[in-house]
């Protein structure tokens, strides 16, 4: 028995969403638009190469409104954002039981995004910076060059100051810095988390001037 479009139902949760109910129990959410685009209608018998259409429109439909919302939780760029749809793509496969090879629409996807200038490398080093603004230089350096990036001109020059708020902190701020010992142990605590050397002294020196 060939397969047929039994229902077209308007979703209540989600603008310009409809739902396909086909013969076999299946329920595809969709983009109305598409629904005119391929002249879908109820009792429709649909062959595969239609099926085909059917199966790729609701995936890119699904893919790009999860694209956009990434995208509006915080800048993204290719690198960030394809392993991102790619698990979205086998969730959306195994969820709603379409077989296929549509790995093709993640790149047709960024492609689009990028021509909406949605990946945009400037923001997300901005981004970068701002979320790791109490990382040392090293760490940020380390950040930047795995994502292929400059850092941006905000990019702080010097960890000092960003060290002097560590030692401000409760777990120091009691300690003694002009013991040696105490002095040893904050470097090497500071040299863990990535500060340098140099940095880390200027600051003690300065913390303990100001007391």
């Amino acid at each position: 028995m060939p397969l047929q479009l039994q229902r077209l139902l308007p979703s209540r949760r989600t603008k310009n969403r409809v739902w396909l109910v086909f013969s076999n129990s299946l329920k595809l959410p969709f983009y109305a638009d598409d629904v005119l685009k391929l002249g879908l209608k109820t009792k429709l018998e649909i062959s595969d190469e239609l099926f085909e259409k059917i199966k790729t429109n609701s995936l890119y439909y699904l893919l790009y409104n999860y694209s956009l919302n990434q995208v509006a939780l915080s800048p993204k760029i290719e690198q960030t954002l394809s392993p991102k749809i790619r698990q979205k793509l086998y969730f959306y496969q195994q969820k709603y039981k379409l077989s296929g090879d549509y790995q093709f629409l993640v790149d047709e996807i960024l492609n689009k995004l990028s021509s909406l200038n949605l990946l945009d490398e400037i923001s997300f080093a901005d981004y970068l910076l701002r979320k790791n603004k109490k990382r040392s230089r090293q760490y940020l350096s380390r950040l930047f060059s795995f994502y292929h990036l400059t850092p941006p001109q905000s990019a702080p020059e010097s960890d000092i100051q960003n060290i002097k708020e560590i030692l401000l902190k409760k777990k120091y701020i009691s300690l003694n810095l002009l013991d040696n010992t105490v002095k040893n142990k904050i470097i090497a605590s500071l040299l863990r988390k990535g500060f340098a050397y140099n940095d880390i002294k200027i600051a003690i020196d300065e913390s303990t001037k100001n007391k």
